[in-house]
């Protein structure tokens, strides 16, 4: 640092918001010449801009708006843990008001720190900065707009601050209390259509200068067949559409995983970078794919405009990019033009438009829009988004009674809470998948889920042979559907299949590799019943270090500790599965666990019991 650009220290601690004085008691009304009255109040405004926004966008339009809407979701984050609100979010700037000058400097650097943190997993030409900068004084608002010297001088701060930087006032600096934080003095500067000149101050912040670089996850293999990701679609206009971009991902990939000679990962993998800004190349490199679809959708009244690109992990090349519209009611059609251009683009032989032709036919605009919204409700997937989604694909059962789709999708929400359910509320939701997806198959299933709801529920009941029959129709239906090899090998597995078992659960977890420990359970516990003790105790512990609540994970880690003489971890396993199920005893599994061979059932209920279990 040079002489004459020393570091200034503020040696205090952090405060929260709530430890700071607001900086503003009362709001006044002040009228207008033209009649109209505005809210006028004192508070820290905090602005910010992309740098190289442009560049961004000419490089590539998709991945930049993505990477826009997941770095929004984190500012409008932060700025709420410091009681502001982000007013505006035009384009690539935004504006955010803060009642305290500490609330809005506490925010500035935990945003920038955090967008620091996203962009490590991002190539250098990919990474997206922010310049912020911060000014406290009076803002107004009138007829939805906000004015006042606060937002001006704050964004004429901001235009002096680096790519990732933040530039503040010396009145803010002045305000911001017990903040522990450096600065670098810029002087006294003249800002544009800023009467008085402005001393402004750097906030100089090691750790967003510090290199953090995050590993990437282990590559993984492609596959010989082509292999896609389609990653989350970026919603371009209002954002309550956002369940629009979302139920259009959803429909896409439910529509080509009925595609052979595709290897497509699942959308429960590509949703987790849902909310961090990602390239293609990096997906595609961690879920072990060639190509990764992109998209985009703006919505404007009653008309569609889908944004694709097909990029090549290989080389990031684009192979192919292509704008769709319609109307709402008929938007089937441009899904049905993405999948066939798909198809084309990597000459794979197929009859397609067969899955946006059946429900086209068959769907109004006003049940496409509920249809999506179910559907952005399934991906989200807590228990809370499932029951809405309940609700939602019901409501389209009695729009629509005659056509597949409320029935296919209530059947998959009704088996996903059954599976991430207690045992004995689960029952009343097996019950009703199977009921649902029994409709779904009368009415033509399109998308060819019914069967494998209908296999899971049928073994649930023990019909073994129903299950089986149903599974492997679902397969041929589904061929690059995770969830249908799962549930494939669960009942292969049941069965004593294990060999079969281990070869369906190892394409599941190859379908969705961010998204795998059931697969993996389920591929444990073929290899338990295999006699294969080393791979099972292997594969559950690495199931349960990643999610100890997997109860199955638990009892096969067990059964296998138990079967290599490794008691004391066996007897631990069990503890861990006590505290997932009260109550839990081998009687209580011997009703619960579909084996169908009762010596299988046997073998595993005598591990347990010598691992502790009684």
């Amino acid at each position: 640092m040079t002489p004459t650009s020393p570091v200034l220290s503020l040696k205090c601690h952090l405060r929260t918001v709530a430890d700071s004085q607001p900086i503003v008691d009362n709001r006044p009304m002040t009228a207008h010449l033209d009649g109209t009255s505005a809210t006028t109040r004192r508070a820290a405004a905090l602005h910010g801009d992309v740098a190289g926004y442009s560049r961004l966008i000419a490089d590539n339009e998709i991945e930049t708006h993505n990477t826009l809407q997941a770095l929004r979701r984190v500012i409008e984050a932060e700025v709420a843990a410091n009681d502001g609100e982000v007013v505006s979010f035009a384009g690539d700037e935004f504006l955010a008001l803060i009642p305290t000058e500490s609330g809005a400097i506490t925010a500035a650097m935990t945003i920038q720190r955090r967008i620091a943190e996203e962009n490590q997993s991002l190539p250098q030409g990919r990474k997206m900065r922010f310049r912020l900068g911060v000014h406290a004084g009076n803002v107004s608002t009138a007829d939805g707009q906000w004015y006042g010297d606060a937002i001006n001088v704050a964004a004429r701060l901001q235009a002096l601050a680096d790519p990732g930087g933040i530039t503040i006032s010396k009145l803010t600096l002045d305000e911001a209390g017990d903040l522990a934080f450096d600065v670098q003095p810029l002087g006294r500067k003249q800002l544009k259509n800023i009467p008085e000149p402005v001393t402004a101050f750097k906030i100089i912040d090691k750790e967003i200068t510090a290199d953090r670089t995050k590993p990437w996850r282990r590559r993984l293999p492609l596959p010989k067949r082509p292999s896609l990701a389609v990653s989350p679609f970026v919603n371009l206009g209002d954002p309550e559409d956002s369940h629009f971009a979302d139920g259009l991902m959803m429909a896409l990939v439910i529509a080509l995983m009925r595609i052979p000679g595709l290897d497509l990962v699942s959308e429960n993998s590509t949703l987790r970078y849902r909310d961090h800004p990602f390239s293609a190349q990096q997906l595609g490199h961690e879920l072990g794919v060639r190509y990764v679809l992109e998209g985009a959708v703006q919505r404007s009244g009653d008309r569609v405009r889908v944004m694709t690109q097909l990029i090549d992990v290989d080389d990031g090349t684009t192979k192919w990019a292509d704008r769709f519209e319609s109307t709402f009611d008929d938007v089937f059609s441009a899904q049905d033009d993405i999948v066939s251009a798909i198809v084309a683009a990597l000459d794979i032989e197929v009859i397609g438009g067969e899955v946006a032709r059946a429900y086209r036919s068959r769907l109004d605009a006003e049940t496409v829009e509920i249809v999506y919204r179910g559907l952005q409700y399934l991906s989200r997937g807590s228990p809370s988004d499932l029951e809405h989604a309940v609700e939602t694909f019901e409501h389209v059962i009695e729009l629509e009674p005659n056509e597949a789709s409320g029935y296919t999708m209530g059947a998959l929400t009704h088996l996903l809470i059954a599976l991430g359910g207690v045992a004995e509320k689960s029952s009343n939701h097996y019950a009703k998948a199977e009921e649902l997806a029994l409709e779904a198959i009368e009415h033509d299933d399109p998308v060819g889920l019914g069967h494998t709801v209908l296999a899971y529920a049928l073994l649930v009941r023990h019909d073994w042979d129903g299950a089986m029959e149903a599974a492997m129709q679902a397969t041929v239906a589904r061929p690059s559907c995770d969830l249908t090899y799962g549930v494939a090998a669960s009942v292969l597995r049941y069965l004593g299949e294990t060999d079969e078992a281990v070869e369906y659960a190892n394409r599941a977890i190859r379908l969705s590799p961010l998204f795998a420990t059931w697969y993996e359970s389920t591929l444990a516990n073929a290899h338990l019943l295999a006699g294969e003790y080393d791979e099972a105790a292997e594969l559950a512990e690495s199931v349960v270090a990643e999610d100890d609540n997997q109860f199955e994970a638990l009892l096969t880690l067990a059964a296998a500790q138990t079967a290599l003489g490794r008691q004391r971890h066996a007897a631990a396993a069990i503890d861990k599965a006590r505290l997932s199920r009260p109550g839990l005893s081998t009687e209580m599994l011997r009703h619960e666990l579909p084996y169908r061979d009762e010596e299988d059932l046997g073998r595993f209920m005598s591990q347990l019991e010598a691992s502790g279990l009684s």
